[in-house]
């Protein structure tokens, strides 16, 4: 593998981590924890 590449790969992760966390990448986990609920909105 390119060394560029690694280190891409390796910048990837360290932000990853910053801004997700170390948890599961649940989709429907992180959805819960970044947006309101619709519920309450005008239509």
């Amino acid at each position: 593998m390119p060394k560029w590449l690694e280190n891409f790969i390796k910048r990837l992760e360290e932000a990853n981590k910053k801004n997700l966390g170390t948890g599961k990448l649940d989709c429907c986990d992180l959805n819960k924890q970044t947006k309101p609920s619709n519920n309450s909105k005008n239509k």
